[in-house]
């Protein structure tokens, strides 16, 4: 990737307070990406965002390695981009938001594109965010992903594919244009805000790690006003080959421990939430039937239990059984990751007290 600018450090940069550098008029938009382990598709991103429809010297790319030990690091000191580059890294994982602290306090773009680390970019990607930003002020912009076509390969791939279509259509409220909807809420994996907008919403609270981060930047930001677009113009190819159960429910695991705060940091939205009474601990109003199904769900959601299921998984997969049956199967290991997720999130809020 050969190119003109690159600016890193080795040591990590203070993460706090709020204080985001100045943006400069010269740079219309800075991309923020937060990578941890994922080296090869990460390159492969910023290739992407080396060919784009706008002048170079008009974006920038700020990419934080939150604590990554697969070699990022090493791979992004020798990055060089067409547009500048800044990179900079945690020396321990400290989670996604905290990476994407880092990047939003260094840039220096008027207007913020955060990115997940394996999405590729069309080439007016930063083009059609900035033009519908423009057009749309008081919104913040959402992009779509679609998945490789080799994920539709496999029954799991083929049940994930669709299970993240039907995320993208319930988060749709309205179509306002073609192509463009209002959104209820808005994900971060591919998202553009303008600058100024932060000084009225603060930054990403860190507690966050895996999940909810957006969620929780959104509600601030819909406490002041802004509302969210979908701009399917916008959409990337999610690099992502590896589609695989057990990965999933290790990231469903993390997701649910961090879903815990949410519901707990806003009450009044979120404690109505069926997760709550399917997930916590027993209660005194839960029914008998309840109770047996939490014993239950504890003891499956077990390392020994959740592997046997997992081998099981791919018995089925290999053998005849239909993809209807398999279905069910991924739902209940699913289901389980997320119920010992949330113990583990009961169990933190328990020890670290008020979320407020």
């Amino acid at each position: 990737m050969a190119g003109r600018q690159l600016a890193w450090t080795v040591d990590p940069i203070e993460s706090d307070g709020e204080g985001v550098r100045p943006s400069r008029p010269d740079i219309v938009a800075s991309i923020i990406i937060s990578t941890y382990n994922r080296c090869e598709a990460l390159m492969e991103t910023l290739k992407a965002l080396n060919h784009q429809t706008v002048p170079t010297d008009s974006y920038e790319v700020v990419v934080v390695d939150d604590g990554s030990t697969d070699g990022t690091w090493d791979a992004l000191t020798r990055v060089s981009l067409a547009c500048a580059v800044q990179v900079f890294r945690h020396p321990t994982n400290q989670g996604v938001s905290a990476g994407r602290n880092m990047a939003i306090r260094q840039s220096r773009g008027q207007y913020l594109i955060l990115l997940s680390d394996d999405l590729l970019v069309p080439e007016d990607f930063i083009a059609a965010h900035v033009e519908t930003l423009e057009r749309f002020p008081g919104h913040w912009v959402v992009g779509g992903f679609r998945q490789l076509p080799c994920l539709r390969d496999t029954p799991f791939g083929r049940y994930l594919d669709d299970l993240e279509e039907s995320f993208t259509r319930a988060r749709k409220v309205r179509a306002i244009a073609p192509g463009l909807w209002e959104l209820n809420w808005p994900t971060a994996r591919n998202l553009s805000l303008r600058r100024d907008d932060l000084e009225k919403t603060g930054l990403f609270d860190e507690r966050f790690r895996v999940t909810c981060e957006d969620q929780d930047l959104a509600q601030r930001a819909r406490d002041v006003g802004i509302r969210f677009l979908y701009n399917e113009q916008v959409t990337c190819l999610h690099n992502d080959q590896a589609g695989d159960l057990p990965r999933y429910c290790r990231f469903q695991r993390k997701g649910a421990h961090d879903t815990v705060l949410l519901c707990a940091k806003y009450p009044e939205i979120h404690g109505a939430s069926p997760l709550i009474p399917l997930n916590g601990y027993v209660m005194p109003e839960d029914g008998p039937i309840r109770r047996v199904k939490k014993g239950v769900k504890r003891w499956l959601s077990g390392d020994r239990a959740m592997a046997a299921l997992e081998r099981l998984v791919a018995v089925c997969e290999r053998g005849r059984v239909t993809e209807r049956a398999l279905r069910r199967l991924y739902r209940l290991l699913i289901g389980l990751s997320i119920f010992r997720g949330w113990r583990e999130g009961l169990a933190a809020l328990e020890r670290t007290g008020p979320t407020r």
